[in-house]
């Protein structure tokens, strides 16, 4: 998985470091996007307890915050490319349907963070939209035991869009609203009572992003 994001970052960073930039005289090359993103995960599982599926098995999450950054570069006018990076959350997985009884089943803090290509059909006046896409990576940096033992939940790599707006009140800085959508999944193992377990997990996650943005 390492080895498919360092070539998506090597495809993709000759267009935000050594291009040409191309804008025209006097605009900026380069911005930076700060702010608050809300993250709601799918909370989809497929929970295996020794070999056997567990019916009706799911987990909940709980929607959460955390702060974000892009930095990127203008290819053009209308063109750009984004590296999106956030503070780890750290999140509680409890279980829901058949097994919610056992409250807490695990936490775990993990790190979220897209490379993307935009399109801006609109480069002047006060509200310039964007759309992108490109490839969302999660790296879990920590996990933590609860209803289960031993956790161990696996790194990946994934398709992402997302769309947004500049809101300029000067050249160079205005505001910024975005939403994400990825389609992060991955896997997870530990033991429950001894018995070992195994979870293929839906993340999504969709993220809804608002700050400032800076252009220099």
């Amino acid at each position: 998985m390492l080895k498919k994001l360092a070539f998506a970052g090597a495809a993709l960073a000759p267009l935000l470091v050594g291009a040409p930039a191309h804008a025209a005289p006097g605009n900026p090359d380069w911005f930076v996007r700060g702010g608050i993103t809300l993250l709601e995960l799918d909370d989809e599982l497929d929970l295996v307890a020794g070999g056997a599926p567990v019916a009706g098995a799911g987990m909940q999450t709980g929607t959460h915050f955390t702060p974000t950054v892009q930095v990127g570069r203008f290819i053009g006018d209308h063109f750009a490319v984004s590296l999106t990076v956030g503070l780890p959350p750290h999140i509680e997985i409890d279980g829901a349907g058949s097994i919610a009884q056992f409250g807490k089943l695990a936490e775990t803090t993990y790190g979220p963070m897209t490379l993307t290509g935009q399109y801006r059909p609109i480069s002047t006046g006060p509200v310039q939209p964007w759309i992108g896409a490109g490839a969302a990576y999660m790296i879990v940096f920590s996990t933590g035991d609860a209803a289960f033992n031993d956790v161990e939940i696996d790194n990946d790599l994934a398709p992402v869009v997302e769309a947004g707006a500049d809101i300029m009140v000067a050249p160079n800085w205005g505001f910024f609203v975005e939403a994400k959508r990825a389609w992060l999944k991955t896997e997870s193992r530990g033991t429950f009572m001894g018995i070992p377990v195994t979870g293929d997990v839906g993340l999504g996650p969709w993220a809804a992003s608002a700050g400032v943005t800076l252009r220099f």
